[in-house]
């Protein structure tokens, strides 16, 4: 019995065809976008940052802005992809640098709440008899008072629209999980950090909203386990792709550009299953 995630059952509903490729045929490619590499980058940064807070305290912001230009020397490569016209690998660069020495500034000296996970690992059922097995990784988990815990998210993308974070499905599901996982969990709070703008959002889930999520995650996968084709999709979200190039939808976009053909989209839109953007989500595919 598969185990699902968050980003699992946002590649089926944002393309069969990719989820085919990527969960059940296990293709993998040499490619990634580049947001995503900054968005990695971004994250393993700040869990250090939270590893040892009195080191951090006193390490200063330009510590963490060279341990990004580190990492950044020792992982770039040509399999690092730039699909937006007229950026660079110098603008992400810069953009991620921006990113953490913001963060570090902004929430200096670090005291807001006890640390209790770094990319912590979670794996739940969203239901009694275990059918529908859940799994993911918490960016950082606070506990702020007793019982109190707040679940915290770092984003490196654009902003979300008015009222997105509402709908969004992956921190409800991480609070299901440390609601399950964990004994004395009276409140949470989702916490995300859009850190390329320097702003945070912070939203608290009912329990009928809990309900409403669980039982929406449980139909996403039904839909999943009785998909009998996994036709492509065709969208915005092509251009970032892994599989462009093998994706018969894409045949001919190939075509044109190798007639030297500019072919160009739109930015993609809210994805209306689940708040999300489509395009600069950095959650990591599992």
């Amino acid at each position: 019995m598969p185990v699902y995630s968050h980003s699992r059952i946002s590649a089926y509903q944002n393309c069969p065809l990719q989820y085919q490729y990527r969960y059940i045929d296990l293709i993998r490619r040499d490619v990634e976008s580049v947001e995503s590499f900054v968005g990695k980058l971004v994250h393993e940064v700040l869990e250090q940052l939270y590893a040892d807070l009195p080191r951090a305290r006193a390490a200063g912001a330009g510590h963490f802005r060279a341990q990004f230009l580190d990492l950044w020397r020792a992982r770039i490569s040509r399999s690092v992809r730039v699909v937006r016209e007229g950026m660079t690998l110098e603008d992400y660069r810069s953009l991620g640098v921006r990113c953490v020495e913001e963060f570090y500034r902004h929430y200096h000296p670090f005291e807001s709440g006890e640390v209790v996970g770094r990319e912590l690992h979670v794996e739940f059922s969203l239901d009694t008899a275990g059918s529908y097995r859940m799994q993911g990784y918490i960016d950082r988990v606070d506990r702020v008072a007793p019982g109190v815990f707040e679940i915290h998210d770092y984003k490196t993308g654009i902003l979300p629209r008015s009222g997105a974070l509402r709908r969004e499905r992956q921190l409800t599901l991480y609070e299901i999980a440390l609601r399950q996982m964990w004994e004395g969990v009276l409140q949470v709070r989702l916490v995300w950090h859009y850190v390329a703008h320097d702003r945070e959002f912070v939203e608290q889930r009912s329990l009928d909203d809990l309900q409403r999520v669980r039982m929406d995650t449980i139909h996403a996968i039904q839909d999943i386990e009785a998909a009998a084709v996994f036709p492509a999709r065709v969208g915005p979200l092509c251009s970032w792709c892994e599989y462009q190039e093998i994706c018969p939808a894409m045949a001919p976009r190939r075509a044109a550009a190798g007639a030297g053909v500019v072919v160009s989209e739109p930015l993609p839109e809210i994805n209306p299953r689940t708040g999300q953007y489509l395009l600069f989500d950095t959650t990591p595919v599992r």
